[in-house]
This record gives C-alpha cells, structure tokens and sequence, in this order.
C-alpha cells in the first residue's frame, strides 16, 4: 500500500469536526436492543469509537412514527447518521465505518488485492446467509424452499454451505489471512448467533475461526459467544 493512498484516504475519511473547536462531531446510531443493530456494537469496540457515536434506542413504534421515517424510511434499525450522510443496512454500517477509520486496519485499502475477497463476504453474508437463516427461521417447508430455489440468493443449501465451509477452512486464522477485517466481525456474530438457535449446523471448520474470535476483547459478555466451547 503506497503511503500517498493511505494519505488520500485519511484525508477523505477524517472524522467531521465543529467549525474551529476542534470537537468530534457525534454521530447517531439507531437501535433496538432486540435488532441486528447489536452486531455493530462490537465493531464501534474495535474501532476505538464509542464515545463517537450516540445510541439512539428507538422502539418498534417509534421507527414508524413521522419523525424516524424522515431519518429511513423503511422504518427499520440500524441506521448511522454521520452529519447529512445517512447509512441504513447492517454491512454498509460497517463498510462505511470501516473505510471512515481506514488507519485502524480492518478494512482492505482501495488498492489492496483482498479488498475483492472482503466484499465478497460482507455481501454474502447480508445476503444468501442470512436470507437462508430468516427463511429457516419462518421455518418454510424444505421442498418449497427447493421448488423456489432458482429464485432464491442463496440457491440451495448445499452449495451455501460448501462456499462457507471451504473459506472457513481457509481462514489463517481469519478469512483474509493475518489480519481480523470487518468482514470477520460480522460472520462471527452471524454463526455464532446462527448455531446457537440451530438455524445451521455446528461445522467442525467453523470451530478454529470462532474460537479464534472468541478471545476479541469486543466479543467477550456476548452471550452466544460466551456460551461457545
């Protein structure tokens, strides 16, 4: 990575200040304690970043009131609001947070050769993963889900779990190599979450990488985690 990138991007990710005071502008992150937006917490931990970001908790009601819905309108949490920019979508959160505090290292520079890679599994696990988790969670008969299968992100579940387990198998230790992205952050919650309610099964390649992750100071007091052998 050449130094003049690096700068390039500090300077397009610096963190918005007030006019002359020098003083961080807060940004807003809107949650529910019952909502995916409990998987960006442990990422604000990572990025050295929680007294940036105000918790905004908003109730179910509340994101379909006039006042919320002019902030989203899908109604729907997470959404980080960094001055006029607004981001909705649990991996977008996390790209954007990412290449926002580039110097902390856990996304792939713009230049870097695995920033394809670290794409590729946000994208997969905001999209066939966890499509495949809430149609397994609604508990949708086998043979409809095999009927629809061509229309479906994740086509089938043998193939989602064959993509899955051979990256996992490739994790040393974690999916792009040395170095823990935002990438694995966010497949970490998501397995682990996923296993504990048996939404998929306990791979045996999932267990270095998880415990791998298990010892991030950000992960530790999560239950599913703490509960993880």
């Amino acid at each position: 990575m050449t130094e003049s990138l690096r700068s390039d991007e500090l300077s397009y990710a610096k963190v918005a200040q007030n006019n002359n005071s020098g003083a961080i502008t807060m940004m807003q992150l809107y949650t529910n304690p019952q909502s995916r937006g409990n998987i960006i917490l442990p990422f604000l931990k990572e990025l050295k970043i929680e007294d940036q970001v105000e918790l905004i908790n908003i109730s179910y009601e509340e994101m379909h009131q006039a006042t919320y819905l002019a902030i989203n309108p899908m109604a729907k949490v997470p959404c980080l609001k960094d001055g006029d920019i607004v981001i909705t979508e649990v991996p977008a959160i996390i790209a954007y947070l990412a290449d926002k505090y580039i110097q902390q290292d856990f996304a792939p520079a713009l230049n870097d050769p695995k920033r394809g890679a670290y794409l590729k599994w946000l994208f997969y696990i905001h999209g066939p993963l966890t499509e495949y988790m809430d149609i397994k969670n609604l508990n949708v008969a086998d043979d409809l889900i095999e009927s629809k299968k061509m229309g479906l992100s994740f086509g089938d579940e043998q193939r989602l779990f064959q993509f899955l387990k051979q990256g996992l198998s490739q994790a040393n230790p974690y999916l792009l190599g040395e170095k823990c992205t935002a990438a694995d952050l966010y497949l970490a919650y998501w397995l682990v979450y996923a296993m504990s309610f048996k939404l998929i099964p306990y791979f045996e390649e999932a267990k270095p990488f998880l415990r791998q992750m298990k010892t991030r100071a950000s992960l530790q007091g999560i239950a599913w985690f703490d509960a993880f052998e």
